[in-house]
Order: structure tokens, then C-alpha cells, then sequence
């Protein structure tokens, strides 16, 4: 019965993630001096999506992963992304976002679906593509 409450709340999670987001996105999208900040932000979450799902196939087809004798997550991947997204728009509610975001990885290892290892390496890999990301744009910016 435990289990499978913290696997509904588990399941939970991202889509509330999404609801947040969207309910903010749209709180910001009322102010027409915040529609820069949603654009941002907009590109921002697509992007750290993409990198997510990308990494996902990539893992599908070189096993990068599995030689490592672990496990791409991409609901770690996702709920990150989404993490970060929410951490940019509320700065002020970012000790409970983080928090719970924490819960929820603690509550993936906890039902068993990945261990650590199999969280932080996916958490570092989408983190390192949008750091990439962000550095090739601020360097395409200064060569303008």
C-alpha cells in the first residue's frame, strides 16, 4: 500500500511540474513587459527538452549507459529540465522547488527505478549540453 502511494506520488510529479509551468507561463504572458522573460524561458525549456530526448536516443543506439552498467533516466532528465525552468521563473521559491525536486529523486531510488549513479550521470549530461548550449550562444552573440 506504501509502495504505491510514493509510486503515485512519484508519477505525479512531472505533470505538476508541467501544471506550474504552465500556470506561470501564463501569469507571465498577461504582462506584456514579461513576454521577453516567457520567450526565454519558452526556448530555454524546448531546448533542455530536446537535449533530453536526444540523449535518450543517442543512449538507445551507442548504449552509452549500459556499458557503465547503469541506466539513462529520462524521467530525471525531464523532471530536471523542468526543475531548471521553474528554478529561472520563481527565484524566490527556489529552496522548496529544489526540495521537492530532491523528494523526488529520493523517492525514484526508493521505488527502485534508478540508483544514484543512474540520476546524477543523466542530471550531469543534460546539465553539461545546456551549459554548452548556453556558452556557443553567448559566443555567437559576441562575434555579432
Amino acid at each position: 500500500m506504501l509502495n504505491q502511494l510514493v509510486a503515485l506520488l512519484a508519477d505525479l510529479y512531472t505533470p505538476l511540474q508541467v501544471i506550474v509551468l504552465l500556470w506561470l507561463g501564463w501569469r507571465l504572458f498577461d504582462g506584456s513587459d514579461s513576454r521577453q522573460q516567457l520567450k526565454q524561458i519558452s526556448g530555454f525549456l524546448l531546448l533542455s527538452i530536446l537535449i533530453s530526448y536526444s540523449l535518450m536516443f543517442a543512449n538507445n543506439y551507442w548504449q552509452w549507459w549500459p556499458r557503465l552498467a547503469l541506466d539513462y533516466s529520462t524521467h530525471t532528465a525531464v523532471a530536471f529540465s523542468l526543475q531548471l525552468a521553474i528554478h529561472r521563473v520563481l527565484p524566490k521559491q527556489r529552496l522548496i522547488s529544489w526540495l521537492a525536486y530532491l523528494v523526488y529523486l529520493w523517492l525514484m531510488w526508493f521505488l527502485n527505478y534508478h540508483s544514484v549513479m543512474d540520476m546524477l550521470t543523466t542530471m550531469l549530461s543534460v546539465g553539461l549540453l545546456l551549459q554548452l548550449s548556453a556558452i556557443c550562444k553567448v559566443g555567437k552573440a559576441a562575434t555579432k
